[in-house]
């Protein structure tokens, strides 16, 4: 948001990602920048992951702002739920069941209505798996309406729309490695078997080759336009710090991987819950099946509603984050309902969550919402698991449905209320009337991006880092006559932080200010010792 904001404020729409530095003279480094992970590339400061969707969204963004942008992840929650549809379908399910449960009873939901690329990633990558899934069984000439379709047009469709959400989303690299895998063990099985959908080893061949330089396309597109426009290459540096981390601290990896797998929440009893719930859930989709004796639907109805017990513990923790894939898509645990052949899909999902697991990003597994670079294999398991509730019990069914509703309903009660807390937070904050913020709240800034450059802010972590700022606002082309530092106030309003001693500075207030719940910050104005120019009203 801080992006399209400084870029929509240049002369039209300009092209140039630039949110720019004002404390740059004095701190040529950096670490001062009030947007944490901003990147100093030659004359710019960059804060983004992907220029497509900055670019997609500006003229959204000119002609409504933040609303508008919005309609991009909404696009992409919208055909994700298509893909769902179009598994479900090849499965003999429902499509409109698949659809609906995606589109308003899934993570989707939640993803759809915060400006992240996600919900586009995810979408690109579901209908690369309808693709390739076709191509490799001819699956997809069964389907009323879809037709065989050529073999190498369909692999290099599917090769774009992976390179697509390459340049978005960096786990693509691991989907489309394991498609490309499970597309070439299918075609030796069906040949093996001497299968009529087998694909004679010419046309594997020119498939495989097709949809690899399809891959490569907007790959290679997105390199160009990222060193026309910055210098350098953001995605590319983003996989190599992947690769490189691959495996290290594997205590942490472990936990995390509990945490983006299964978790209701980032703690040891948030791991209990889930696992226990996904246990539960999976027992329903052993024993719910509609041709089973009533007994065993009886057990497979009281294991649905022991989950939503397990659950309904969690919700009475508080709003929260939920950042495990099987405790948030609770109808991924139907994928492994009897009579449900869905190899293909359900191994595609399978086979990348441990890669996944290995080589993501550390430090960030708790405050996400099911497992952020799992949400491909969620919807892939979703749609088989949809497809799966017309062989449930319907009473089964329908409480799975309920449950994955719920579920649902609870992260867009936590987006709300989270979103609104800290834009008010960041309202309240500027509004104090400090020439400057310094936030020791490393996200707040950055969380706060609508609204970047109405204020000047510093975000500085540490008790050093604190001092830097200090000096750096004391300098006399910064004209700095107050600030209000912005701390982390504990169990409440009246834990106030520790008193510094900063050279040439003096508090002179300090109130507390409730973020959301149970989290509280302390905010203190500082004004120039010397100075009479700037006085403080609360």
């Amino acid at each position: 948001m801080a992006s399209l904001r400084t870029m929509s404020q240049g002369p039209g729409a300009r092209l140039d990602p630039d949110v720019g530095y004002w404390a740059e003279r004095w701190d040529p480094d950096g670490s001062l920048h009030p947007l944490w992970y901003t990147s100093h590339l030659g004359d710019r400061w960059v804060n983004l992951t992907t220029l497509p969707m900055a670019y997609a969204a500006l003229p959204l963004w000119e002609l409504g702002g933040y609303r508008a942008a919005l309609l991009l992840p909404m696009a992409g929650a919208v055909g994700a739920a298509f893909a769902a549809g179009a598994i479900a379908a090849r499965l003999g399910g429902r499509r409109w069941l698949a659809f609906w449960a995606v589109g308003v009873a899934s993570p989707l939901t939640i993803y759809a209505l915060d400006f992240w690329e996600h919900a586009v990633g995810v979408a690109l990558v579901g209908w690369a798996t309808v693709l390739v899934w076709d191509a490799a069984s001819g699956v997809g000439a069964a389907v009323a309406g879809t037709g065989a379709g050529s073999t190498v047009r369909r692999a290099a469709a599917a090769g774009l729309l992976l390179g697509l959400a390459a340049t978005m989303r960096t786990e693509t690299l691991v989907y489309a490695a394991i498609l490309a895998a499970a597309a070439a063990l299918s075609w030796i099985w069906a040949r093996s078997r001497r299968n009529a959908a087998g694909i004679a080893p010419k046309d594997g061949t020119v498939a495989a080759f097709a949809g690899a330089v399809a891959f490569a396309v907007p790959l290679v597109a997105n390199d160009l336009l990222e060193r026309a426009v910055l210098g350098t290459s953001l995605r590319a540096s983003r996989t190599a710090s992947g690769a490189i981390g691959a495996g290290d601290a594997p205590t942490d990896r472990i936990t995390e991987a509990l945490y983006t797998t299964s978790a209701m929440e980032a703690t040891d009893a948030g791991v209990v819950l889930g696992v226990a719930a996904a246990m539960l859930l999976a027992l329903a989709a052993w024993r719910g099946d509609r041709d089973r004796p009533a007994s065993d639907q009886a057990l497979a109805l009281v294991a649905v509603a022991g989950a939503a017990v397990l659950f309904a513990i969690r919700a009475s923790w508080g709003l929260g984050f939920v950042p495990g894939l099987l405790a948030a898509w609770p109808l991924a645990l139907m994928a492994g309902a009897p009579k449900n052949r869905a190899g293909f899909v359900v191994g595609v999902a399978l086979a990348a969550i441990p890669i996944i697991a290995a080589t993501q990003y550390r430090g960030g597994a708790g405050p996400q919402w099911a497992g952020r670079y799992l949400l491909a294999s969620g919807l892939l398991l979703t749609a088989v698991g949809a497809a799966a509730l017309t062989r449930l019990h319907r009473a089964v069914a329908a409480a799975v449905v309920a449950l994955a509703a719920a579920v649902t309903v609870f992260g867009l009660a936590w987006l709300s209320v989270r979103s609104h807390d800290v834009a008010d937070a960041v309202a309240t904050i500027e509004a104090q009337g400090a020439d400057v913020v310094v936030s020791g709240v490393a996200h707040l800034a950055r969380e706060g991006g609508a609204t970047y450059g109405d204020r000047r802010w510093l975000t500085a972590t540490t008790d050093e880092r604190v001092r830097e700022a200090a000096d750096v606002m004391a300098e006399p082309g910064a004209d700095v006559g107050s600030f209000a530092l912005v701390e982390y106030a504990g169990d409440g309003p009246r834990d106030v932080p520790e008193a510094r001693d900063l050279d040439g500075w003096q508090v002179v207030a300090g109130a507390g200010l409730r973020l959301f719940d149970g989290v509280w910050l302390w905010i203190s104005t500082w004004e120039r010792v010397a100075s009479t120019e700037h006085t403080f009203s609360q």
